[in-house]
């Protein structure tokens, strides 16, 4: 790293601060023997446009002028990258090392005349499998593609990192700063689930000769990542999080990484997975409480803007006022019964409206206005109430394991604890595998406490399934028959503020 000093009274002001940082980030002039090799695999194309994202579509702007545009509509799973005047996106691919020329490589083949490359449809997706290289010709390479994202006609349906691969270092903040700032409504910058993003302050390589680096370059590039970061943060193309975290890795080991998870989807991006594994949820067995966990995830992990006090005193508890495990609270299908498909609750500044579409398929909406539900209004609400439906995001069985705090089949820590025992809120059957499929071992009854030692993400209506343990009896329950959890995502800090789990 590089160390640089400046008088106390620059270091005040936003302006000052991000300008000092960036100062320090400067190059990572990386030691590479080999450029970058950009090549058309139109043979990945069917696998890019079969992705669905797990999350709902994460940008303020986005989900406001969702409601205005489609009150009544639900957003959809799938990506939509396929045009319909268009075959493709064929899918250009970018490995290895980020070096001096390779912006000029990928704007010559989007340049390039179509019989040049007669496999090269007209819409693309960019493929990114580098381990980093030299900053400065990241911002070349975003450069060409913000050129083409931003003009009238586009070409770049998407930049994507596929599951097996990896975007370290400059590769990372050339995938970060080609966000579509032109239309905001929409992300186009996937994550597999499984690959990884890693962010860190760029460093001198090992072996470079830091006197060779006049003071005007190392000034030329600060000033270059000074811009990116600041456009970053001024667009709300990523939270200013995503700066705070990167902040703290500074060698060339040691990576701020995101693998298409939760932590993908807060940080601004998009999350994807195989559309087979990915699948709207269904109504049966879903209740009030397990909504206020939807509600909440929603609003503590999603872009919405908390003041400290809103952080405390909102919480879509949506229980029966005494309840410790959920037990008692209303099914959706229960509050069906007086006509309404939509239903919203009201908390300190926040509404949370969840909907049932014609096919049982689940939406859910926050906002901050207090209008949701005025003869329930409380902090912490403990009922919903019909409502005028709203444009909703469709909750993926992904989505549903994140509320569950189920990920990669374990339990999040602290889901449940000594003095939040999981517990069975209404009489449900056991069976031997996650899913409708499992044979029925034993029936459960509610109010039973029961140990969970797992879980799994499935493709079925119930979307999460967890394994459970009780004396005689092993098997698999639908996760939304179990109560008792600690961890309802009803606070911001506590469960993602920056010191949280570090």
């Amino acid at each position: 790293m590089i160390a640089l000093t400046t008088p106390k009274s620059a270091r005040s002001g936003l302006a000052a601060a991000i300008l000092v940082l960036a100062l320090a980030l400067l190059v990572a002039l990386a030691g590479a023997s080999m450029a970058a090799e950009i090549t058309i695999r139109p043979d990945l194309s069917d696998r890019v446009t079969g992705l669905k994202r797990l999350f709902p579509p994460r940008s303020p702007v986005g989900a406001d002028l969702l409601r205005q545009r489609n009150p009544e509509n639900f957003s959809e799973l799938a990506l939509k990258l396929e045009s319909p005047y268009s075959p493709g996106p064929t899918v250009i691919r970018l490995e290895g090392p980020i070096e001096p020329g390779d912006a000029d490589k990928l704007a010559a083949i989007l340049q390039a005349p179509p019989d040049q490359y007669p496999d090269l449809t007209y819409y693309v997706v960019l493929s990114l499998n580098s381990p980093g290289g030299n900053f400065g010709e990241a911002f070349r390479l975003s450069k060409v593609l913000l050129n083409d994202i931003e003009g009238n006609d586009p070409r770049i349906a998407g930049l994507i990192i596929l599951s097996e691969d990896r975007c370290l270092s400059a590769c990372a903040v050339l995938f970060a700063d080609s966000r579509d700032r032109a239309h905001p409504t929409t992300d186009i910058r996937f994550v597999e689930k499984g690959a990884e993003l890693g962010f860190h302050m760029p460093y001198f390589a090992s072996g470079t000769d830091t006197e060779a680096v006049s003071g005007l370059e190392m000034l030329d590039l600060g000033y270059d990542v000074a811009a990116a970061m600041v456009g970053l943060l001024a667009n709300e193309a990523n939270p200013p999080e995503l700066l705070q975290r990167t902040l703290r890795y500074r060698t060339p080991s040691d990576f701020y990484m995101l693998r298409g998870d939760l932590e993908t989807w807060r940080m601004g991006f998009t999350p994807v997975a195989k559309g087979s594994d990915v699948t709207e949820i269904g109504a049966a067995g879903l209740d009030t409480s397990t909504v206020g966990h939807l509600c909440n995830l929603t609003l503590t992990a999603g872009p919405s803007k908390l003041a400290t006090w809103e952080d405390d005193f909102c919480d879509f508890r949506l229980e029966p006022v005494g309840s410790q495990n959920g037990t008692g609270s209303p099914l959706l299908s229960e509050l069906m019964n007086g006509g309404s498909r939509a239903f919203t609750a009201t908390c300190e500044g926040f509404s949370c409206q969840v909907r049932v579409g014609e096919s049982a398929e689940i939406g859910i909406s926050v906002w901050r206005d207090n209008d949701g539900c005025q003869e329930f209004k409380d902090a912490f609400p403990s009922q919903m109430c019909p409502a005028q439906a709203r444009g909703v995001d469709t909750v993926s069985n992904h989505f549903l394991a994140e509320a569950y705090s189920c990920r990669d089949g374990e339990l999040l820590p602290g889901t449940f604890s000594a003095d939040n025992r999981p517990t069975i809120k209404r009489n449900v059957n056991l069976r031997d595998a996650p899913g409708r499929e499992g044979r029925i071992v034993t029936s459960l009854t509610a109010g039973s406490q029961v140990e969970v030692t797992g879980c799994k993400v499935t493709a079925d209506d119930q979307g999460v399934w967890y394994r459970i343990k009780r004396p005689g009896s092993d098997g698999w329950v639908s996760a939304r028959f179990i109560g008792g959890h600690k961890e309802r995502f009803a606070n911001r800090w506590t469960r993602f503020g920056l010191d949280q789990g570090e």
